[in-house]
């Protein structure tokens, strides 16, 4: 089976490259350009394609119209979009009805999803037989059990620690992610990487309360399992040394793109269009997640939509980049009222109020807690 993965992002090619190649009977194929995609397409006839949604030139989405559409093409190949942007149902039936792919993965990808999406469209895949590759494959499942099972509870120290990592993770590099120097060695990479995975997998918790946290574990070793096969394989980890080393000159270029994102998406919310604000913020936050704005605005927009969850982790972002902005608390704290937190919401209140003592939203905050306290429910 011909497979061509398509991403301008050198670390996911590389994930899913080293995760096809378990398998039997696969010719991969790797592209990072849109224009060049098509024509693989066109001439290679590939079974089947995965695409990044927002690579250069042509976009992802639209090459798979042009694709799906093109009556020429006597058998098109199967088509995954994947994206790190458009998140949710909504997203993946718009993909699938308006660009007609056959599926859709959302970024940090999973490989047990990624597997499962590709044996729905092409058939049963078979491993290879080669036993050092299943073991390397076993080292970087995302959420397999670790092979020593330490049940750990969930104290607020612990999901503090959690959510902290969830938060910085992608847009940690891979060494930090590991929490390794860049001249670590590979027998420290490997010892950094099952420390991590221990540290982090759900199943090592006896309770984790809700199904967020679970998410935010699984979340966090998708990162750890790409740092690993990358800083594992020295071909690799030259690519990514070499790839830091110009880092500078394509921050600039990724940069204008987030605030030209950002200026975009405050018109939007301006004229209350909240939903293409919400599109425009996460596309900011997704291209420069080191600017509170963009976590701040992109939270608002959401929050405005009654999405307190999504919301809290915006709120959350701004904070951890400024820590002492009231209003970052002040809208941190409203989305705890929302979700059914009093008790952090007042501590953020009264924070605010001895910043800023005339902030009538923290007050009117106070004003709703004293509301659950003598009614057990907000107005």
């Amino acid at each position: 089976m011909k497979v061509l993965i398509v991403d301008d992002d050198q670390d996911i090619l590389n994930m899913i490259n080293a995760f096809l190649r378990h398998y039997k009977d696969i010719n991969i194929i790797i592209s990072k350009n849109g224009e060049e995609a098509y024509q693989i397409i066109i001439n290679e006839r590939p079974d089947l394609a995965i695409i990044d949604g927002l690579i250069p030139g042509i976009h992802g989405f639209e090459i798979c119209k042009k694709i799906k559409e093109d009556t020429g093409l006597q058998k098109p190949p199967k088509i995954i979009i994947i994206s790190g942007i458009y998140k949710g149902l909504k997203y993946k039936f718009d993909v699938i009805k308006t660009y007609h792919a056959d599926d859709y993965l959302e970024k940090p990808i999973k490989k047990e999803e990624l597997l499962t999406k590709i044996e729905a469209l092409t058939g049963k895949l078979e491993l290879q037989e080669d036993r050092a590759a299943n073991k390397e494959m076993s080292e970087v499942a995302v959420c397999e059990m670790p092979e020593e099972k330490i049940e750990r509870k969930i104290d607020p120290e612990t999901k503090k620690m959690i959510e902290d990592m969830y938060l910085k993770c992608e847009r940690l590099g891979h060494y930090d992610v590991l929490g390794v120097k860049d001249n670590a060695s590979p027998d420290e990479i490997k010892a950094a990487y099952r420390k991590t995975v221990k540290k982090y997998h759900p199943d090592v918790y006896s309770s984790l309360g809700d199904d967020s946290v679970r998410d935010k574990l699984c979340d966090i070793l998708s990162y750890v399992s790409v740092a690993y096969v990358t800083l594992s394989n020295p071909e690799k980890r030259r690519e990514y040394d070499k790839v830091l080393t110009i880092k500078p000159a394509r921050l600039a270029a990724v940069q204008d793109k987030a605030r030209a994102a950002f200026e975009e998406g405050k018109k939007h919310l301006k004229e209350k269009n909240y939903q293409k604000a919400e599109h425009l913020f996460e596309v900011a936050v997704y291209y420069d997640a080191t600017i509170s704005e963009y976590h701040y605005h992109y939270g608002l927009a959401l929050a405005i939509q009654n999405k307190f969850r999504e919301a809290e982790k915006e709120f959350e972002g701004a904070r951890r980049l400024e820590p002492h902005n009231a209003k970052y608390l002040t809208e941190l704290g409203l989305v705890f009222l929302e979700l059914g937190f009093p008790l952090r919401a007042k501590g953020l209140f009264e924070k605010v109020l001895s910043i800023s003592p005339d902030n009538t939203r923290a007050a009117e905050g106070l004003k709703k807690i004293k509301d659950v306290n003598r009614r057990g429910r907000i107005k």
